[in-house]
């Protein structure tokens, strides 16, 4: 688990059904922006996740990837526009 970029619960969803999780949460929270492709989850679950926004009071916003890590691992480090 201590590759995980941000601790976050995947079954959890703000009002647009998006995944969320807390700046506080992240492993390095200055590569945390909107395109960020990031590892998240915790010890039960893993996926790849794009983040979608960072609100101003640190909550982080995130769209969950379709596939397996294995599928999307190739995806981390990267962003998109």
């Amino acid at each position: 688990m201590n590759d995980l970029d941000l601790i976050a619960d995947l079954n959890a969803q703000d009002d647009d059904g998006l995944g969320w999780s807390a700046l506080a949460d992240a492993a390095a929270p200055d590569r945390v922006r909107p395109g960020a492709m990031l590892l998240a989850g915790n010890d039960q679950a893993q996926a790849v996740v794009r983040v979608v926004a960072v609100d101003d009071d640190g909550q982080i916003h995130f769209a969950i990837l379709p596939g397996s890590v294995a599928k999307n691992r190739h995806l981390l480090d990267r962003t998109v526009a």
